[in-house]
């Protein structure tokens, strides 16, 4: 039952956030009205490991990414897709990052792995 609540709350929740972003600043639906948020919520997902309070530190993050690709498209002449490009870094080094803890690549050494020949006899 808790759980039903809590789905119906996060709707209700997502339900009132579209309908502010779609009549908040132009007061009509617009096809531009999602720029990427979408992909920007699976890197704040995988970021913060699906943990409530991870996930609140690593949408402050991703916020402060797009605030500061804005600024810096306005005040130093950048492209936009600069914040895109890293955004898509952080997630694909993320990413490695998880497989190469996963799998853990070992480097197999042949001559740690010889076998001690016992030593017999005394001079």
């Amino acid at each position: 039952m808790l759980v039903w609540l809590a789905m119906l709350i996060s709707g209700a929740l997502a339900g009132l956030a579209g309908v502010s972003e779609v009549a908040g600043p132009i007061g009509q639906l617009v096809p531009q009205v999602s720029p990427g948020y979408g992909y920007a919520a699976i890197t704040v997902a995988f970021l913060g490991r699906l943990n409530p309070i991870g996930i609140l530190f690593s949408s402050l993050l991703i916020a402060l990414l797009y605030l500061g690709g804005e600024s810096a498209q306005m005040t130093l002449n950048l492209p936009l897709a600069i914040t895109q490009l890293f955004q898509g870094m952080m997630l694909f080094f993320l990413l490695a990052c998880d497989v190469l803890i996963l799998y853990r690549p070992r480097l197999k050494v042949h001559w740690a792995k010889r076998q001690m020949t016992p030593v017999t006899g005394a001079a």
